[in-house]
């Protein structure tokens, strides 16, 4: 089986980071994580078709992002949310990972220039990013 193609686009003028996994365009079903982070999901397959960033460099700023609609899902939902994150290509990007009541990780960007560590709570979860540097550069 061949890499999976994975295709970041940063749009200055709304500070949105997209990243698509496979083939653009594909339809699915959008989630609302936060006010800041959505993933669209083929419902058909459980395959992730990408993860969107609003103010992405802003969340480049936060130690701490909570993925407050979590608890909006439904357990088949948040199921199905725990597998896709728990494997390529979304482990990337966004890792789950279940603690305490607190509910929160330590988060580790991957070897981007650039990029902090992050914490994100509300479920447990790594939020691994690129810079805008790396992406403008692609």
């Amino acid at each position: 089986m061949g890499k999976m193609q994975i295709s970041m686009d940063y749009y200055p003028e709304g500070d949105m980071l997209s990243i698509t996994f496979g083939t653009k365009g594909r339809k699915g079903q959008g989630y609302e994580l936060s006010e800041h982070i959505y993933i669209r999901v083929d419902l058909s397959t459980h395959e992730p078709l990408g993860l969107t960033f609003l103010s992405y460099s802003k969340l480049l700023t936060l130690g701490e992002i909570s993925l407050s609609f979590w608890d909006e899902l439904i357990p088949k939902e948040q199921e199905m949310m725990r597998a896709i994150f728990s494997n390529e290509p979304v482990n990337r990007f966004l890792h789950l990972k279940e603690m305490s009541s607190l509910r929160q990780a330590q988060c580790k960007p991957p070897d981007f220039v650039g990029t902090k560590d992050m914490t994100i709570s509300i479920p447990v979860s790594t939020f691994q990013n690129p810079s805008l540097q790396e992406i403008v550069a692609a």
